[in-house]
Protein backbone atom coordinates (compact mmCIF):
# COMPACT_ATOMS: atom_id res chain seq x y z
CA UNK A 1 0.00 0.00 0.00
CA UNK A 2 2.61 2.07 1.17
CA UNK A 3 4.52 1.89 -2.61
CA UNK A 4 1.32 2.41 -4.55
CA UNK A 5 0.71 5.76 -2.84
CA UNK A 6 4.36 6.80 -3.18
CA UNK A 7 3.97 5.60 -7.21
CA UNK A 8 0.91 7.95 -7.30
CA UNK A 9 2.11 10.50 -5.44
CA UNK A 10 4.91 10.83 -8.08
CA UNK A 11 2.83 9.97 -11.47
CA UNK A 12 1.47 13.49 -10.90
CA UNK A 13 4.53 15.66 -10.75
CA UNK A 14 5.75 18.12 -13.40
CA UNK A 15 8.83 17.15 -15.57
CA UNK A 16 11.79 19.49 -14.76
CA UNK A 17 11.87 21.81 -17.66
CA UNK A 18 15.10 21.62 -18.86
CA UNK A 19 15.22 24.66 -21.09
CA UNK A 20 14.17 26.93 -18.38
CA UNK A 21 16.83 26.05 -16.05
CA UNK A 22 19.42 26.09 -18.90
CA UNK A 23 18.85 29.22 -19.72
CA UNK A 24 20.36 31.03 -17.03
CA UNK A 25 17.07 32.97 -16.84
CA UNK A 26 17.61 32.01 -12.67
CA UNK A 27 20.25 33.79 -11.19
CA UNK A 28 23.25 31.72 -9.88
CA UNK A 29 22.88 33.98 -6.44
CA UNK A 30 26.66 35.53 -6.50
CA UNK A 31 25.36 39.24 -5.98
CA UNK A 32 23.52 38.16 -3.00
CA UNK A 33 22.86 40.60 -0.15
CA UNK A 34 24.39 38.00 2.41
CA UNK A 35 22.34 36.53 4.81
CA UNK A 36 23.49 36.92 8.85
CA UNK A 37 21.90 34.47 10.94
CA UNK A 38 22.39 35.31 13.90
CA UNK A 39 22.46 32.87 17.52
CA UNK A 40 19.50 34.40 18.91
CA UNK A 41 17.38 33.99 16.26
CA UNK A 42 17.93 30.32 16.08
CA UNK A 43 17.93 29.58 19.93
CA UNK A 44 14.33 31.24 19.66
CA UNK A 45 12.82 29.38 16.74
CA UNK A 46 14.46 25.96 18.86
CA UNK A 47 12.78 27.13 21.71
CA UNK A 48 9.53 27.75 20.24
CA UNK A 49 9.48 23.86 18.81
CA UNK A 50 7.04 20.93 19.54
CA UNK A 51 8.52 18.64 21.88
CA UNK A 52 6.15 16.05 21.20
CA UNK A 53 5.93 15.61 17.59
CA UNK A 54 7.16 13.19 16.10
CA UNK A 55 10.67 12.61 14.67
CA UNK A 56 11.91 12.94 11.11
CA UNK A 57 13.71 11.53 8.32
CA UNK A 58 16.91 12.32 10.31
CA UNK A 59 16.35 11.11 13.76
CA UNK A 60 16.71 14.37 15.36
CA UNK A 61 13.98 14.39 17.91
CA UNK A 62 12.29 17.91 18.40
CA UNK A 63 12.58 17.73 22.16
CA UNK A 64 16.26 16.78 21.96
CA UNK A 65 16.01 20.44 19.84
CA UNK A 66 14.03 22.30 22.01
CA UNK A 67 15.84 21.16 25.42
CA UNK A 68 19.45 21.47 24.16
CA UNK A 69 18.53 24.94 22.41
CA UNK A 70 21.13 27.65 24.31
CA UNK A 71 24.27 24.64 23.36
CA UNK A 72 23.14 23.71 20.21
CA UNK A 73 21.91 27.50 18.55
CA UNK A 74 25.47 28.68 18.42
CA UNK A 75 27.05 25.57 15.89
CA UNK A 76 23.31 25.69 14.35
CA UNK A 77 24.21 29.01 13.32
CA UNK A 78 27.33 28.99 11.76
CA UNK A 79 25.52 26.07 9.75
CA UNK A 80 22.63 27.63 8.30
CA UNK A 81 25.02 31.06 7.44
CA UNK A 82 27.34 28.78 5.73
CA UNK A 83 24.18 26.66 4.17
CA UNK A 84 22.59 29.94 3.24
CA UNK A 85 25.64 31.99 1.97
CA UNK A 86 26.75 28.99 -0.02
CA UNK A 87 23.89 27.62 -1.12
CA UNK A 88 24.17 24.39 -0.50
CA UNK A 89 22.01 22.20 1.43
CA UNK A 90 22.57 19.35 3.21
CA UNK A 91 20.57 15.93 1.37
CA UNK A 92 19.06 15.48 4.97
CA UNK A 93 17.36 18.48 5.04
CA UNK A 94 15.39 17.42 1.32
CA UNK A 95 14.61 13.80 2.25
CA UNK A 96 10.93 13.11 3.34
CA UNK A 97 8.76 10.62 4.88
CA UNK A 98 5.11 11.16 3.34
CA UNK A 99 1.79 10.41 5.30
CA UNK A 100 -1.08 9.98 3.52
CA UNK A 101 -4.14 12.03 5.01
CA UNK A 102 -7.36 10.93 3.83
CA UNK A 103 -9.84 13.51 2.78
CA UNK A 104 -12.84 11.92 1.25
CA UNK A 105 -14.51 9.75 -1.13
CA UNK A 106 -13.74 6.25 -2.18
CA UNK A 107 -10.36 4.81 0.63
CA UNK A 108 -8.95 2.40 -2.48
CA UNK A 109 -8.54 5.74 -4.36
CA UNK A 110 -5.11 6.63 -3.92
CA UNK A 111 -5.72 10.47 -5.21
CA UNK A 112 -8.31 10.64 -2.59
CA UNK A 113 -5.09 11.46 -0.19
CA UNK A 114 -2.94 14.39 0.50
CA UNK A 115 0.63 13.85 1.02
CA UNK A 116 2.03 15.61 3.83
CA UNK A 117 5.86 15.59 3.93
CA UNK A 118 7.83 15.06 7.27
CA UNK A 119 11.03 16.90 6.60
CA UNK A 120 13.99 17.70 8.85
CA UNK A 121 13.11 20.02 11.97
CA UNK A 122 16.87 21.98 12.10
CA UNK A 123 15.78 22.32 8.25
CA UNK A 124 12.64 23.54 9.46
CA UNK A 125 14.16 26.13 11.74
CA UNK A 126 16.02 27.30 9.05
CA UNK A 127 13.12 27.40 6.68
CA UNK A 128 11.45 29.66 9.53
CA UNK A 129 14.25 32.29 9.82
CA UNK A 130 14.18 32.41 5.74
CA UNK A 131 10.45 32.91 5.52
CA UNK A 132 10.49 36.26 7.65
CA UNK A 133 13.21 37.19 5.76
CA UNK A 134 11.51 36.72 2.37
CA UNK A 135 8.47 38.37 4.24
CA UNK A 136 10.50 41.50 4.99
CA UNK A 137 11.63 41.50 1.13
CA UNK A 138 8.05 41.39 0.30
CA UNK A 139 7.22 44.29 2.45
CA UNK A 140 10.07 46.31 1.08
CA UNK A 141 9.70 45.67 -2.20
CA UNK A 142 5.64 46.42 -2.53
CA UNK A 143 5.08 42.66 -3.62
CA UNK A 144 2.10 41.54 -2.05
CA UNK A 145 -0.75 39.53 -3.65
CA UNK A 146 -3.51 42.00 -3.22
CA UNK A 147 -5.83 39.43 -4.26
CA UNK A 148 -4.55 36.86 -1.84
CA UNK A 149 -6.26 35.70 1.39
CA UNK A 150 -4.67 32.43 1.91
CA UNK A 151 -1.56 32.02 4.60
CA UNK A 152 -1.22 35.89 4.54
CA UNK A 153 -1.19 37.62 7.81
CA UNK A 154 -4.15 39.36 8.51
CA UNK A 155 -6.09 37.50 6.45
CA UNK A 156 -8.15 34.65 6.75
CA UNK A 157 -11.45 32.52 4.97
CA UNK A 158 -13.39 34.78 6.69
CA UNK A 159 -12.03 38.19 5.14
CA UNK A 160 -11.51 36.21 1.70
CA UNK A 161 -15.61 35.80 2.07
CA UNK A 162 -16.56 39.09 3.19
CA UNK A 163 -14.52 40.88 1.05
CA UNK A 164 -16.10 39.19 -2.12
CA UNK A 165 -19.33 38.95 -1.26
CA UNK A 166 -19.95 42.65 -0.17
CA UNK A 167 -19.08 43.38 -3.91
CA UNK A 168 -21.72 40.74 -4.80
CA UNK A 169 -24.58 41.75 -2.86
CA UNK A 170 -23.58 45.41 -3.67
CA UNK A 171 -24.14 44.69 -7.43
CA UNK A 172 -27.57 42.30 -6.39
CA UNK A 173 -28.85 45.32 -4.42
CA UNK A 174 -28.91 47.51 -7.77
CA UNK A 175 -30.86 44.84 -9.68
CA UNK A 176 -28.29 43.39 -11.49
CA UNK A 177 -27.52 39.29 -12.43
CA UNK A 178 -24.12 37.91 -11.09
CA UNK A 179 -22.36 34.89 -12.22
CA UNK A 180 -19.72 33.43 -9.57
CA UNK A 181 -17.36 31.07 -11.46
CA UNK A 182 -14.87 29.19 -8.61
CA UNK A 183 -11.96 27.60 -9.87
CA UNK A 184 -9.66 24.33 -8.10
CA UNK A 185 -6.41 23.77 -9.68
CA UNK A 186 -5.80 19.75 -9.87
CA UNK A 187 -2.99 19.07 -7.22
CA UNK A 188 -1.69 22.60 -7.28
CA UNK A 189 1.00 21.86 -4.46
CA UNK A 190 2.38 18.91 -5.85
CA UNK A 191 2.83 20.52 -9.57
CA UNK A 192 4.18 24.17 -9.13
CA UNK A 193 7.15 23.66 -11.87
CA UNK A 194 10.51 24.28 -9.86
CA UNK A 195 11.99 26.61 -12.70
CA UNK A 196 8.86 28.63 -13.31
CA UNK A 197 9.24 29.20 -9.84
CA UNK A 198 12.47 30.64 -9.32
CA UNK A 199 11.95 32.79 -12.24
CA UNK A 200 9.84 34.45 -10.42
CA UNK A 201 11.11 34.48 -7.10
CA UNK A 202 14.15 36.92 -8.87
CA UNK A 203 11.15 38.70 -10.70
CA UNK A 204 9.84 39.68 -6.75
CA UNK A 205 13.27 41.05 -5.64
CA UNK A 206 13.91 37.81 -3.45
CA UNK A 207 17.74 38.27 -1.77
CA UNK A 208 19.76 36.14 -4.47
CA UNK A 209 21.39 34.10 -1.76
CA UNK A 210 18.25 33.02 -0.52
CA UNK A 211 16.83 32.22 -4.51
CA UNK A 212 20.37 30.12 -4.93
CA UNK A 213 19.03 28.56 -1.29
CA UNK A 214 15.57 27.19 -2.10
CA UNK A 215 16.85 26.05 -5.85
CA UNK A 216 19.25 23.71 -3.81
CA UNK A 217 16.44 22.91 -1.42
CA UNK A 218 14.05 21.96 -4.35
CA UNK A 219 16.69 19.93 -6.36
CA UNK A 220 17.28 16.14 -5.96
CA UNK A 221 14.44 16.08 -3.30
CA UNK A 222 13.65 12.04 -2.50
CA UNK A 223 10.67 10.79 -0.91
CA UNK A 224 9.20 8.11 0.57
CA UNK A 225 5.24 7.04 1.69
CA UNK A 226 5.03 5.94 5.49
CA UNK A 227 2.34 3.48 6.22
CA UNK A 228 1.18 1.57 9.36
CA UNK A 229 5.04 1.55 10.02
CA UNK A 230 6.01 0.47 6.80
CA UNK A 231 8.10 1.79 4.08
CA UNK A 232 7.96 2.67 0.66
CA UNK A 233 11.07 3.04 -1.43
CA UNK A 234 12.38 6.30 -2.30
CA UNK A 235 11.01 8.47 -5.81
CA UNK A 236 12.92 11.75 -6.95
CA UNK A 237 10.48 14.87 -6.32
CA UNK A 238 10.44 16.82 -9.73
CA UNK A 239 8.08 19.54 -9.02
CA UNK A 240 5.96 21.26 -5.96
CA UNK A 241 6.36 22.66 -2.85
CA UNK A 242 6.17 19.75 0.09
CA UNK A 243 3.20 19.98 1.86
CA UNK A 244 4.21 20.20 5.22
CA UNK A 245 7.58 22.19 5.24
CA UNK A 246 7.23 25.80 6.30
CA UNK A 247 8.19 27.67 2.93
CA UNK A 248 5.37 25.86 1.38
CA UNK A 249 2.36 28.10 1.84
CA UNK A 250 4.22 31.22 0.93
CA UNK A 251 6.51 29.94 -2.21
CA UNK A 252 3.03 28.34 -3.42
CA UNK A 253 1.39 32.02 -3.10
CA UNK A 254 4.61 33.90 -4.91
CA UNK A 255 3.97 31.62 -7.44
CA UNK A 256 0.44 32.09 -7.98
CA UNK A 257 0.61 36.07 -7.57
CA UNK A 258 0.67 36.88 -11.32
CA UNK A 259 -2.68 34.92 -11.41
CA UNK A 260 -5.62 36.90 -12.37
CA UNK A 261 -3.59 40.51 -12.53
CA UNK A 262 -5.41 40.76 -15.92
CA UNK A 263 -9.08 40.47 -15.14
CA UNK A 264 -11.33 42.99 -14.95
CA UNK A 265 -13.93 41.16 -13.25
CA UNK A 266 -14.12 40.53 -9.27
CA UNK A 267 -11.16 37.80 -8.13
CA UNK A 268 -10.17 36.74 -5.25
CA UNK A 269 -7.88 34.30 -4.24
CA UNK A 270 -7.34 31.82 -0.81
CA UNK A 271 -4.17 29.77 -1.86
CA UNK A 272 -5.22 27.75 -4.95
CA UNK A 273 -9.03 28.15 -4.50
CA UNK A 274 -10.10 30.87 -6.74
CA UNK A 275 -13.07 33.21 -7.09
CA UNK A 276 -14.10 34.85 -10.32
CA UNK A 277 -17.28 37.19 -10.80
CA UNK A 278 -19.05 39.91 -12.04
CA UNK A 279 -22.58 40.95 -13.42
CA UNK A 280 -23.99 39.23 -15.78
CA UNK A 281 -26.91 41.52 -17.42
CA UNK A 282 -25.98 41.36 -21.35
CA UNK A 283 -23.60 39.58 -23.78
CA UNK A 284 -21.37 42.48 -23.24
CA UNK A 285 -20.83 41.28 -19.90
CA UNK A 286 -20.44 37.87 -20.68
CA UNK A 287 -17.61 38.45 -23.23
CA UNK A 288 -15.63 39.97 -20.65
CA UNK A 289 -16.33 37.33 -17.96
CA UNK A 290 -15.63 35.04 -20.21
CA UNK A 291 -12.10 36.97 -21.61
CA UNK A 292 -11.46 36.73 -17.81
CA UNK A 293 -11.62 33.11 -17.69
CA UNK A 294 -9.77 32.47 -20.94
CA UNK A 295 -6.76 34.65 -19.52
CA UNK A 296 -7.03 32.35 -16.37
CA UNK A 297 -6.42 29.29 -18.38
CA UNK A 298 -3.55 30.71 -20.27
CA UNK A 299 -2.26 31.29 -17.46
CA UNK A 300 -2.59 27.76 -16.16
CA UNK A 301 -1.25 26.32 -19.39
CA UNK A 302 1.91 28.45 -19.85
CA UNK A 303 2.53 28.12 -16.21
CA UNK A 304 2.25 23.97 -16.52
CA UNK A 305 -0.83 24.05 -13.87
CA UNK A 306 -4.04 22.46 -14.88
CA UNK A 307 -7.39 22.86 -13.69
CA UNK A 308 -9.88 20.40 -12.23
CA UNK A 309 -12.53 20.88 -14.09
CA UNK A 310 -15.26 18.79 -12.47
CA UNK A 311 -14.58 20.85 -9.11
CA UNK A 312 -15.03 24.52 -10.83
CA UNK A 313 -18.60 25.16 -10.58
CA UNK A 314 -20.56 28.39 -11.74
CA UNK A 315 -23.21 29.94 -10.04
CA UNK A 316 -25.55 32.17 -11.25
Amino acid sequence: MAQYLNEYFASVFNEANEGLRNSGSVTDGNKGRGVDITVSEVEAKLEQLNGTKSGRPDDLHPRILKELAQEIASPLAIIFNESVNSGVVPLDWRIANVVPIFKKGKKSDPGNYRPVSLTSVICKVLEKILKEKVVKDLEVNGNWDKLQHGFTKGRSCQTNLISFFEKVTVFLDKGNAVDLIYLDFSKAFDTVPHEELLVKLEKMGIDMKIQRWIKNWLKGRLQRVILKGELSGWREVTSGVPQGSVLCPILFNLFITDLGTECRSGLIKFADDTKLGGIANSEKDWDILQRDLDDLVNWSNSNRMKFNSEKCKVMH
